[in-house]
């Protein structure tokens, strides 16, 4: 007699199948995280696209690019906003802008729950840093090669890059010589100026007026703002003001080029919850290198995200790209400096 058939799978032939399922998945689980990572940069991307048109926009009315700081003048340009909270005037989020300029200034904004406001473009995707907080941006606007005097005590490995010795202060650093990269002068540190002539990029968070017309090198060949990552950048995290991104004074307008592009700053064992000038400790700069250190303002400016190997710009003439991180650091500079009369190929 034929035996019976026995239908079903045997315990080997099981194992034998959930195995070939865990490999499948571990061989499919990489190519998934890679587009949805190139996802979020797409979208990332589309943000500082967004941001670059509404500030064309901004300069056909006005013939000026948005100042970075609005520390003079009549509200709303002026009562210190931000380039940010000026530009949302010529995107999709005019809404927000009238609340705000109806409120009077940013701090009855912020009294009456209206700022600080999270909008579609305010954070990149990648950026999870404090997700529920509306007071950080993803963004922020470009002073080039611009120096940065550090705290005293902390070192400044990449003032070589703006073409200044080390100072100490708000002030313009006597030049190298030669200089690192011929074609522009030291500007003054930290961007703290409202003089056009002293800065290199196109903001500064004092506000110096800038016009197209100073974009001597050509607006495809000057870049005009690109990501941060708030966790890693201590004049964002450790803002006190109430309204957050809407406010110009020191908080957004200070992306700095003579910083590597993602440079690592140490994620903090221990946050004190307030700065302190070159306070880097067990706490705050695990790995005992004062060149990694949030407390040291000298090397937490550059642009940086959690995209793999770069970051996204935004240039002058409103495109956009993604350069990576390991760009020349001449290169770099060139592509920061709006007028330094030097031949750059864009990456």
């Amino acid at each position: 007699m034929p035996s019976k058939y026995r239908g079903g799978f045997t315990l080997v032939e099981l194992l034998v199948v959930i195995a070939i399922i865990g490999v499948l998945v571990a061989l499919l689980l990489p190519a998934v995280q890679a587009a949805r990572g190139a996802a979020r940069r797409s979208q990332c991307l589309n943000h500082v696209k967004q941001y670059a048109l509404g500030i064309h926009n901004f300069e056909s009315t006005y013939n000026h690019v948005p100042k970075g700081n609005y520390s003079t003048g009549t509200f709303p340009q002026g009562g210190n906003t931000s380039w940010m909270f000026v530009t949302l005037g010529f995107m999709e989020q005019r809404n927000l802008y009238d609340r705000v300029v109806g409120a009077g200034s940013l701090v009855n904004a912020a009294t009456q729950g209206i700022l600080p406001a999270r909008f579609p473009m305010l954070r990149c995707p990648s950026d999870v840093f404090d997700p529920k907080s509306s007071k950080y941006s993803s963004y922020v606007a470009s002073t080039g090669p611009t120096c940065n005097n550090p705290p005293s005590g902390c070192p400044a490995p990449f003032q070589i890059h703006c073409n200044g010795q080390i100072g100490s202060g708000n002030t313009i650093p006597s030049p190298l010589s030669p200089l690192t990269h011929p074609g522009f002068q030291p500007s003054m540190s930290w961007g703290g100026t409202a003089v056009t002539e002293e800065s290199v990029g196109m903001f500064t968070r004092m506000g110096a007026l800038i016009r197209l017309a100073d974009v001597t090198d050509g607006t495809s060949n000057t870049i005009l703002l690109g990501e941060t990552l708030p966790e890693f950048c201590e004049f964002m995290r450790y803002n006190g003001n109430s309204y957050g991104w809407a406010g110009g004074d020191n908080f957004i307008a200070q992306g700095q080029t003579i910083q590597p592009i993602n440079w690592k700053i140490d994620r903090m064992a221990a946050d004190p919850g307030v700065f302190t000038s070159c306070g880097c400790d067990a706490g705050t700069n695990p790995s005992g290198d004062p060149a990694r250190c949030i407390m040291n303002w000298a090397v937490t400016w550059g642009f940086k995200s959690n995209h793999p190997s770069g970051v996204n710009f935004a240039h002058v003439d409103g495109s956009v790209r993604f350069i990576t991180q390991n760009i020349d650091m001449r290169t770099y500079q060139y592509l920061g400096c709006r007028n330094d009369g030097q031949a750059v190929t864009v990456p």
